[in-house]
């Protein structure tokens, strides 16, 4: 069943946010990121956006990046809040669009950063078919969105961190290691 976009104010996104239509400021563009995820190499950049009720960190992922500058005012249509390392992150996604605003957003309020705001992950089911232990634990809705991290201890590392074979790489491996004979639910579920 299809749900309707709703326009938000960022004081009001939750880590459960979705079909997200709202118009924003660009305050600052990060750093480009190369990074290594389930799906790939990919490039991702975080974008501080706001409007006149708080703030938020917009990911732009890949072709995205570059095509906005500080200053811009922008309209996000159809996009969902994302959950990186306890921090809330605004999304595109593939369904979604990122357009130049006709309507300047002109006052800001820079006072209420919803990415500072601490929220435990949501528990979302995998594509994959559970979480067969592979995440590190809890984490990540399935999109390349949740794999922050290029090194082995970061936030999923080299994919799905530590499930499959064990290796523990995943945010909080060690505590999963045990988990992969157990669990036959995913794909991650026997030892090798």
């Amino acid at each position: 069943m299809e749900t309707t976009p709703t326009n938000f104010n960022v004081k009001d996104m939750t880590e459960n946010s979705k079909n997200v239509n709202a118009t924003l400021k660009v305050l600052e563009i990060g750093e480009v990121k190369d990074i290594k995820s389930q799906y790939g190499d990919k490039r991702v950049c975080e974008v501080k956006v706001a409007d006149g009720t708080g703030s938020i960190l917009l990911s732009l992922w890949d072709d995205q990046i570059g095509k906005i500058a500080a200053g811009d005012s922008i309209s996000i249509q159809n996009g969902y809040i994302s959950v990186v390392r306890n921090s809330m992150r605004l999304n595109i996604g593939k369904y979604g669009k990122m357009l130049l605003s006709e309507e300047p957003v002109v006052e800001v309020n820079t006072e209420l950063n919803m990415s500072d705001k601490h929220v435990e992950m949501p528990d979302r089911p995998r594509r994959t078919g559970g979480y067969s232990g592979g995440s590190g634990g809890r984490g990540g809705s399935g999109g390349y969105g949740s794999m922050y991290g290029s090194g082995g201890g970061s936030y999923g590392g080299g994919g799905f961190g530590g499930g499959r074979g064990g290796s523990g790489g995943g945010r909080s491996g060690g505590r999963d290691r045990g988990r992969d004979s157990r669990d036959k639910r995913g794909g991650g579920g026997k030892r090798r």
